[in-house]
């Protein structure tokens, strides 16, 4: 997007969803809301990445000093049918507020935030070696009515626009979700690990499958055990082939 059309389009927004911060609603400037929008200064510098210290499968973030890439204890017993997932940010403080908004307030607009944040993703050299079909881990049906939209679907979106240069991401809602359960973020370790089975289904029974040297990359809002994203890898391969299902986040619980 040229600089003329980002300021335009945010003078549109801007007209509908005054520039104020989304964590302490102090006024943000016109020149920060193009930069980071909807976060002040002050709450950016509380946010914590993830870094570049993780599991290399489940995405867990350590504080190590080493780059050895290792498994961690979360996901060590476990079979994942995700390749790998990486989050952007720890979510605690600020940062899970805000999401609290997103999802929870109908404050859609903090998509455009989220979308910056995501772009931490990027430094995992992994998810730029190849092209993508984004997917975005979908909503009970009932439950998008009750939020307006569905948070994952926005996130999606919002990855696209800001890929960077070289890497091809095209959306490609192939999910569905079949039975409303309870959040996971309502429930304990074991409890989140059985409570998805069986909850996702294609959309179709024969869905077209990504070009080859393409991958499937899933995103989701707060990735905390993985087991939403795992679930939703283990239902795309039961349908189509792809050599690789990875997942991101902007939240890592």
């Amino acid at each position: 997007m040229t600089g003329r059309a980002a300021r335009l389009r945010q003078a549109v927004i801007g007209w509908i969803y005054p520039p104020v911060c989304g964590a302490c609603e102090i006024p943000i400037s016109g020149e920060r809301q193009l930069e980071v929008p909807f976060l002040c200064e002050e709450c950016q510098s509380t946010l914590v990445p993830v870094g570049r210290h993780y599991c290399a499968v489940c995405g867990q973030g350590y504080e190590l000093t080493g780059m050895t890439p290792f498994r961690c204890a979360n996901c060590g017993d476990r079979e994942l049918a995700v390749d790998f997932v990486v989050s952007a940010y720890r979510g605690t403080g600020v940062s899970k507020g805000l999401m609290h908004h997103f999802k929870y307030g109908k404050q859609r607009h903090l998509a455009r935030l989220f979308g910056v944040l995501l772009d931490e993703v990027w430094r995992d050299e992994r998810l730029r070696e190849r092209d993508w079909w984004v997917v975005p881990v979908p909503l009970h049906p009932r439950r998008q009515r009750g939020r307006g939209f569905n948070q994952s679907h926005e996130l999606a979106r919002e990855l696209i626009r800001r890929a960077p240069e070289g890497v091809n991401l095209t959306l490609h809602p192939l999910l569905k979700r079949v039975k409303q359960t309870v959040r996971q973020a309502q429930l304990d370790r074991r409890e989140r690990l059985t409570n998805l089975s069986s909850v996702f289904a294609a959309k179709s029974s024969r869905p077209i499958g990504p070009d080859p040297g393409a991958g499937i990359l899933l995103v989701d809002d707060v990735i905390t055990t993985g087991t939403t994203v795992s679930e939703c890898a283990a239902t795309l391969r039961g349908v189509l082939e792809s050599d690789r299902i990875a997942a991101v986040s902007v939240l890592r619980g």
